[in-house]
């Protein structure tokens, strides 16, 4: 079964740095998953599925020398599995919190990114979602009306 995680949620880490999941995901998680320090400042959550697909993918890649041998490395040490309580929580550990500017006891955005959960520092996330909806320009056309009138004078 392919899980595609959705929606953003408002949620609080306590002082001990433990996370509630909504409702919605913890039993499509069942009782552990991964956590991942993001480059990008975020920590993210995924299924043990999703994960396991993930580093085969990685481990391909090194194998065909498309990636060096460090970057198996680089995905493990940014990685942890953890357990999800009775309570649908998990701990983020000093390490990973600090990653993500989150501290214990504050507020934290999860996003949805479909394949993985992310945690967000609410001013982090403000920002990439400012980030998000700077999109191209549209195009603007500038139509000569001379064109036609010389497409049809070219085609008499």
């Amino acid at each position: 079964m392919r899980i595609v995680f959705v929606g953003a949620y408002d949620r609080s880490v306590d002082g001990n740095g433990r996370l509630a999941l909504p409702a919605t995901f913890r039993t499509l998680l069942g009782d552990r998953c991964y956590v991942t320090t993001d480059p990008d400042g975020f920590v993210a959550i995924t299924t043990v599925e999703n994960f396991e697909a993930e580093a085969d993918n990685l481990l391909d890649e090194v194998r065909n020398g498309l990636k060096p041998e460090s970057a198996l490395r680089g995905f493990g040490v940014n990685s942890s599995i953890v357990s999800i309580d009775k309570q649908g929580r998990i701990t983020l550990d000093e390490t990973t919190r600090a990653h993500g500017g989150i501290r214990a006891g504050t507020s934290v955005v999860l996003a949805g990114a479909i394949k993985q959960l992310e945690v967000w520092r609410p001013s982090r996330y403000t920002t990439v979602r400012g980030e998000d909806a700077v999109v191209q320009p549209s195009r603007v056309w500038v139509d000569d009306d001379d064109d036609e009138s010389a497409a049809g004078g070219a085609a008499q």
